[in-house]
């Protein structure tokens, strides 16, 4: 019995040893495990700082276009309202310059208007006075 009982013994001490000899591999693993999930972390760590960087970088750009968007509107806005007021301004002169040009052609009008009425009143009065005077000056003329 007593050597049953050392045979048992040594046969749990042999288990345990494998048992052991298991673990340690198993531990072995997960330390080799750890390591390889600590390089992975690391590397992860630094794609993401690099990966923040660019969207910070991205963003600022970003910013920087709108602020150079909204100065070119408002630039425009500038600009639209400086034409609206030239075109305004020039319009004006134009209408101006129509009302000058039709009041003289209507004085120059006006004028030969009544040179017209002079020549037709002296053509009527000088036609007048041939017809009357006509047959006397034929008379004078033929004789």
């Amino acid at each position: 019995m007593a050597e049953d009982n050392l045979q048992r013994l040594a046969v749990d001490v042999q288990g345990l040893k494998k048992d052991i000899e298991n673990v340690n591999n198993i531990q072995g693993r997960l330390d080799s495990a750890i390591e390889k999930l600590t390089d992975v972390s690391t590397s992860i760590k630094s794609m993401l700082a690099v990966h923040e960087q660019k969207i910070s970088q991205s963003e600022k750009t970003e910013e920087i276009l709108f602020d150079k968007v909204r100065e070119r509107g408002e630039e425009l806005d500038l600009v639209y309202r400086d034409l609206q007021r030239d075109i305004s301004q020039t319009e004006k002169r134009l209408l101006l310059e129509i009302k000058s040009l039709k009041s003289d052609i209507n004085e120059r009008v006006g004028v030969l208007e009544k040179w017209r009425w002079l020549i037709l009143g002296g053509a009527i009065v000088v036609g007048y006075i041939l017809a009357k005077n006509m047959p006397a000056f034929l008379s004078t003329i033929l004789s």
